[in-house]
């Protein structure tokens, strides 16, 4: 059965394992065998209430309904795993006065402490812009990366490929990725205008892709446009009792420089990427001052590396609705944390929502 909304089933004759994919193939430290079982994991970030990555979380502290029923877990793990990060950067024209924002933001989702002889993540990086462009191919060399990037992440005046680019990023990550663990950050203002697929074909591949995707945002600190500012004008005075009063100052210019506006490519970007990401358990991240992006970067990276990954056998009693021409059946999941007041402040904000099988 085909994996719906990265929600997967796993049909288990005998051995739950990594599959090699070479010498970066990742193990999990135990073997299990289950038979006959069809299992439902879901992979889970969780922030505690000073919005940092929680740790210590244990299996009865997890809810979990599938369509309204509760489930039993039967495992809840969360450990450091290898990941392969696909990135991609946007370089088009529209992020021209962003680029130190795209080159940090890059540089940020690498990990200082890595310890290469027990982790091995890679990274990929793609230029977006007219044409979606192969910067690295999967590399565990970070200082390679570190060196070199800041040259090739320059301003063009190209348009934005943006769906094109996932598309390429997953592609990438499906047939190169040396790690189970996989992941792709879109560094950009979500804006697309020269794409050969469209929003619904992109978010449809994502929805099948077992893939999060997070996005990383400029505010407008960063840049903001004169459209938003407000004239001085001078005031006029009064000729007099009963003459022409002073117009009241307009709230924005009438015109202004034709390099100063936002398009409708730049005004869908934030629907674009919140569309995006959210079928495929991510989010979108805005940074509003470019101090604020390393940490916030590195918050995402940690994040998933030490995500949780939540394990059960749906109970017969989760019928899901109304069958697809293909048979398969919605099922909702919906997570909590138990008892509410010991997890008060905490946040699931990144999970898959929902599946698809065949009752």
């Amino acid at each position: 059965m085909a994996a719906s909304r990265g929600v997967f089933f796993l049909f288990v004759a005998s051995v739950l394992a990594s599959t090699a994919r070479g010498p970066a193939a990742q193990s999990r430290p135990e073997v299990r065998i289950f038979k006959n079982v069809e299992l439902v994991q879901i992979s889970v970030i969780v922030f505690d209430d000073k919005g940092t990555v929680a740790t210590n979380l244990g299996r009865n502290d997890f809810h979990v309904l599938d369509n309204g029923v509760e489930q039993q877990l039967l495992y809840c793990e969360q450990e450091r795993e290898s990941v392969s990060f696909v990135i991609l950067a946007d370089v088009s024209s529209s992020m021209t006065k962003k680029i130190p924002f795209v080159q940090e933001a890059t540089l940020s989702i690498l990990d200082p402490n890595l310890q290469q002889d027990q982790y091995r993540d890679e990274y990929s990086v793609f230029g977006i812009e007219t044409h979606v462009k192969r910067l690295f191919p999967f590399t565990r060399d970070q200082q390679d990366l570190e060196r070199r990037l800041p040259s090739l992440l320059t301003p063009t005046n190209g348009s934005t490929a943006l769906f094109d680019g996932i598309y390429r990023g997953v592609a990438a990550a499906q047939r190169e990725a040396g790690n189970n663990r996989r992941a792709m950050i879109v560094i950009s203002d979500g804006g697309d205008n020269h794409s050969r697929y469209n929003l619904r074909e992109t978010r449809s591949l994502l929805e099948e892709a077992d893939l999060p995707v997070f996005a990383v945002m400029a505010g407008p600190s960063f840049e903001l446009s004169n459209i938003f500012s407000v004239p001085e004008e001078k005031p006029r005075r009064s000729s007099g009792p009963g003459g022409p009063s002073a117009s009241p100052p307009s709230r924005f210019p009438i015109s202004g420089s034709t390099d100063d506006f936002i398009g409708p490519a730049e005004r869908r970007g934030p629907h674009n990427l919140k569309s995006l990401t959210e079928v495929t358990g991510g989010g979108v991240f805005t940074a509003n001052n470019l101090e604020d992006l390393p940490r916030i970067v590195r918050t995402i990276g940690r994040a998933i590396r030490y995500r949780y990954v939540l394990t059960y056998k749906p109970t017969t009693g989760a019928a899901g609705s109304a069958a697809t021409a293909s048979g398969l059946k919605w099922h909702k999941i919906h997570l909590e944390l138990r008892p509410k007041d010991k997890f008060a402040g905490y946040a699931i904000p990144y999970y898959k929502r929902g599946y698809n099988r065949l009752d």
